[in-house]
């Protein structure tokens, strides 16, 4: 890559969880970002480095997009927005953002040039398959959130296949560290043990798969530059599932949480909770020569970023703000 300085890249969803580590990654490199964020008045935007400049844009909005890109013509492309737990049941959010909005930018981005398009996958794209999840299966999505990614990445894919388009979908699998969303399982787990309230979860038999969020980042960061990773899916993962029942108890454990607090086996699963998500990354690593650090859990219990992130979570007064 030339000089950092010179590159014109635009960090869609940049302040989400994802998105801000990355964004200071960029940063700490010398790279000089624009961050598209969706309404200032409805969601702030949160503090980021100097070195980013931020501009309000509605991606579901095909016009605005369109002179977004013309007037900025970005160089690389790191496509992170999106919705993933919502109250709306018939899918539309997701519809609206996750492919229409992606697709308005996908289009801009054709007529304007570009030389690099990354965009998230996720796991729930696999669908209940035996695991690891490999790049060659089939997508068989089962919720709206999923459907709607499957979509998307799609149409990326098949606009590379028409004419060449530089596009590579990272499918991330369960990415976790400190500032992930209060609706995921692991953020609301952390947050009741530390508060030491009552959890209610299943029975906690069903594997997931994490990845520390600054590995998603370093993934990121190196697929700007991978010779082969354009018109591929790639998977993003720590590489073992973890029984969500194990980790529950060692979170609880560093909590220290009443043991009785923890009650698994309250709630039924459905949809996406119901099947286990594990990856094989043997792509990553040779296409990206990438590798993610120690799994959430070892042979001899929890590693040191879990405890990091517990750990955060503890000392920050937002956190415990009205709770």
């Amino acid at each position: 890559m030339s000089n950092p300085a010179s590159e014109r890249i635009l960090v869609t969803g940049g302040t989400g969880f994802i998105g801000r580590y990355v964004v200071d990654l960029l940063s700490a490199e010398g790279f000089h970002p624009l961050v598209t964020i969706f309404n200032e008045a409805i969601q702030p935007t949160p503090k980021l480095s100097a070195d980013v400049d931020v501009v309000e844009v509605d991606l579901t909005d095909a016009a605005k997009t369109n002179d977004l890109i013309e007037s900025y013509r970005p160089q690389i492309v790191l496509h992170l927005a999106g919705v993933t737990g919502h109250s709306d049941p018939t899918g539309r959010i997701y519809t609206q953002v996750n492919f229409t909005g992606t697709v308005n930018l996908l289009k801009a981005l054709d007529k304007n040039g570009v030389t690099r398009v990354i965009m998230l996958g996720t796991a729930a794209e696999y669908g209940d398959q035996p695991i690891p999840f490999c790049e060659d299966m089939p997508a068989l999505p089962v919720s709206h959130y999923a459907i709607s990614k499957t979509k998307a990445n799609q149409f990326a894919l098949d606009m590379h296949a028409a004419n060449g388009f530089p596009v590579t979908i990272l499918r991330v699998f369960t990415a976790y560290g400190f500032g992930q969303p209060n609706k995921m399982f692991l953020s609301q787990l952390i947050t009741h043990g530390l508060l030491n309230r009552h959890f209610k979860m299943s029975d906690g038999l069903q594997k997931r798969d994490f990845v520390y969020v600054e590995d998603v980042a370093s993934a990121i960061k190196a697929t700007m530059t991978a010779e082969n990773a354009i018109g591929r899916n790639i998977n993003i993962a720590g590489g073992k599932g973890i029984a969500l029942q194990d980790l529950a108890r060692q979170v609880w454990k560093i909590c220290g949480a009443d043991d009785d607090l923890l009650d698994i086996g309250a709630r039924d699963k459905s949809g996406d909770d119901s099947f286990d998500t594990e990856a094989d990354i043997s792509l990553a690593v040779q296409i990206l020569n990438w590798r993610p650090g120690p799994g959430i859990l070892s042979e001899s219990g929890v590693n040191c970023r879990l405890e990091e992130t517990i750990s955060k979570m503890r000392g920050d007064a937002k956190f415990f703000a009205g709770k």
